[in-house]
This record gives C-alpha cells, sequence and structure tokens, in this order.
C-alpha cells in the first residue's frame, strides 16, 4: 500500500499508540487541551495536591491525552519548568494491585532516574536531605533505605568502590521490586521488606515530597492512572485497599502532586455511581473534572484538517484541498453519517476509507461522494 500516492509519509490515523515519543502528536482539540493545561499549570504554580478526574467514553483521546502529557517535552516546552511525568495503568486482576501499582509505578519512573534524582537532590540539599527523608518517611525502615541512595563512605562516591556500589545499587532495585529475600535485607542492612500498604504509601510520598522540595528539582509530579474504570475487575476488598492507598497517597503528598484519574463511562449510571466506585474518601478528594465529551461536527473537521496536515504525516500540503485526499464535502458526508462521535471511530473510519482506496485497481484521484458511497457498506459506524 503506497500512502505516498496520496502525499502520506505514513498513516495518520492511528488505532494503537505510538511506542516512539516522537510520533505522539496532538491535533484539533483546543478546549479540551486549554482545560487540561490549565491544570498542569495550577500544579506547576500552586502547591497544593488535587486528584483530577478525566471522564468520557470509551475511544474519547484520555489514553492519548495521558501519553502527550507523560512522554512527550510537551509540558517542559510549554510552560519551561521541570516536571515529573508519569502514566500507569490501573492494575487488573491483580491479586496484590498495591504491590502491582508499586512495579509499574517504579518502571515508569525508572531505577536509574530515581538514583540519578537524588544524587542531585544531595547536591541541592547536602546538609538537609537526610532529615527530610526522616521527615517524610514517618517510617524508620524507609527512611533507611531512602537514605541509601544517598549515602557517602569516606567522603568519596555514592559508596566506597564501584563493587560496593554495583552491589548495593542492585539490592536497592530488588527491594524497590519487592524482593524481601535475606540476601537483600542484609545487604542493604534493613530488617524487612515493604510488607504493607502503608509502608508502599510512605515510600511513593516520600520520593515524591523529596525531588519536589521547594520545586528545586521539580515542580510537580503529574501521575496519570489509566483505565481507573478497571477497578470493576478487583475483589470488593482489594477495591477498597487501592482507592484507600491512593487516599493515603494524596495525604501523605500534599504538596506538588496532581493525579489525573482515566474513567472511561460504559454506560448512563456511571457518572452517578463514581463516588461509589472510588470510594467516598477518595471521590472527595476529586475536586476536578475534565469531560472527554464527544466532538462536535466543527470540532471533528478541525480535528482531522489538524492531523492530516501535521508535518509528521505529509511529504506535502495542499492549501486548496485542506482534507485531501478525501474532498471537503466527502468528509463532511462523512462525519455527518457516523452517528455519536468520538476521537477513536473517526480514525477507524478514515483509516478504512483511504486504505480501500488504494487497494483500488484505479486508485481514485480524489476520494469523493461517489466513492464514499460504494464503499459505505464496509464502515461498520455508518448511520443512514
Amino acid at each position: 500500500m503506497n500512502l505516498l500516492h496520496y502525499k502520506f509519509k505514513e498513516n495518520p490515523f492511528r488505532i494503537t499508540p505510538p511506542i516512539n515519543p516522537e510520533e505522539i502528536v496532538w491535533a484539533g482539540r483546543t478546549k479540551l487541551k486549554q482545560k487540561i493545561d490549565h491544570r498542569i499549570k495550577m500544579g506547576i504554580e500552586t502547591s497544593v495536591s488535587r486528584i483530577v478526574l478525566n471522564w468520557g467514553r470509551y475511544g474519547s483521546g484520555k489514553t492519548h491525552a495521558a501519553n502527550y502529557y507523560t512522554k512527550t517535552s510537551y509540558i517542559q516546552d510549554r510552560f519551561g519548568v521541570n516536571t515529573k511525568n508519569i502514566k500507569v495503568n490501573l492494575p487488573r486482576t491483580s491479586k496484590d494491585p498495591v504491590q502491582a501499582f508499586l512495579r509499574a509505578l517504579v518502571g515508569q519512573l525508572s531505577f536509574d532516574n530515581i538514583v540519578s534524582d537524588f544524587s542531585e537532590l544531595d547536591a541541592i540539599f547536602t546538609d538537609q536531605l537526610g532529615d527530610l527523608i526522616a521527615v517524610n518517611s514517618n517510617d524508620h525502615v524507609i527512611s533507611e533505605f531512602i537514605k541509601r541512595f544517598i549515602e557517602k563512605k569516606d567522603r568519596t562516591s555514592l559508596f566506597s568502590n564501584e563493587e560496593d556500589k554495583t552491589k548495593q545499587l542492585n539490592a536497592l532495585k530488588h527491594y524497590l521490586y519487592g524482593d524481601s529475600t535475606t540476601t537483600t535485607l542484609n545487604t542493604l542492612g534493613l530488617p524487612l521488606g515493604l510488607e504493607d500498604d502503608e509502608q508502599v504509601v510512605n515510600l511513593i510520598s516520600t520520593l515524591f515530597n523529596c525531588i519536589t522540595y521547594q520545586k528545586k528539582l521539580y515542580q510537580s509530579v503529574f501521575l496519570w492512572i489509566d483505565e481507573f474504570e478497571d477497578i470493576d475487575t478487583l475483589t470488593r476488598s482489594n477495591q477498597d485497599r487501592l482507592t484507600t492507598f491512593l487516599r493515603q497517597l494524596v495525604d501523605k503528598t500534599p504538596n506538588n502532586l496532581t493525579i489525573f484519574l482515566n474513567f472511561t463511562l460504559k454506560g448512563r449510571g456511571d457518572i452517578e455511581d463514581l463516588s461509589i466506585r472510588l470510594g467516598e474518601a477518595l471521590a472527595s478528594r476529586a475536586k476536578r473534572f475534565i469531560e472527554f465529551d464527544s466532538p462536535t461536527v466543527s470540532e471533528a473537521l478541525d480535528y482531522l484538517k489538524n492531523l492530516i496536515n501535521h508535518p509528521l504525516f505529509r511529504t506535502e500540503i495542499d492549501e486548496n484541498s485542506p482534507f485531501y485526499p478525501v474532498t471537503e464535502a466527502a468528509t463532511e458526508y462523512i462525519i455527518e453519517h457516523l452517528g455519536k462521535l468520538s476521537i477513536r471511530k473517526i480514525n477507524e473510519v478514515f483509516s478504512l476509507i483511504i486504505e480501500l482506496a488504494l487497494i483500488e485497481e484505479k486508485i481514485p484521484k480524489n476520494i469523493d461522494i461517489e466513492f464514499v458511497n460504494t464503499i459505505k457498506e464496509e464502515i461498520i459506524f455508518w448511520e443512514e
């Protein structure tokens, strides 16, 4: 299939999220982007931690937003500051959702970056960092563990020699991922592992509180938890554990943390049921909401125009045909026959139409209404 025939470098209508951050782009949906930017600005310029609930139907762009704001350099480029941006998926069907959450979070934070961050913190707060860790951890074991990241011997490097450094760092990494074997504990000189949910909360909150202290290293932490509706796949007791854990995380990280919860609505009653599914204590802390509502026809056209002509996908732009290869009339015709719109639906339909055009024995010069009518039976979302 030769996309160059229609002046495309590649298909702009992605069905699955791109892996390469450079391929994650934002197209159209200006009002939605402004709402998210406003929440980001609040997190940067103020200190109070908060929960923001992002809700919308399936395919409304919540996962894309999480990827865009955590995996690209947009926040730094837009606001000119360093922030820690993390996206994790809610653990599905896990027997221990808190430990699963910790492993996912550490994987996104990157152990090497944690080591690097605390090395920088030690340079900034040399005489304070040990006390800062102790005050925030509220747990002797957690305090001693995190201090291992900054421990120095004989005022040399992180550890007395490279062999010792490698051994200690490996033990720290194993401990973070839940290894509490005798070998790991003896290497670190700790009495026990991360055995309960409160210790995990103390660990994560201490990490966040330290790296955002006085906003010297990072202005804020933005944590996106995607697919939060999957909490239904957990047992009732584990649902309570997870919501209690998140409530405690916010309470113990009172400054510089914004948690975005992406929640897909599956039915009409979901909005009313949110407080039940989140748990009263967690729901009461979700004071901010962003609705990922269905795009209007005008918003859909703006999205298509921006996406189709993005330099990542285009070899050249036709100023006289903003939706090329689809004619403007055909573009409006398609949008008007898709029923309730979603970004995913738009991507799937336009991707299919372009693919069907390109496999024609005689590829149409433009995709017009006449061509669309010949293939509309293959579009499962088509509504007369």
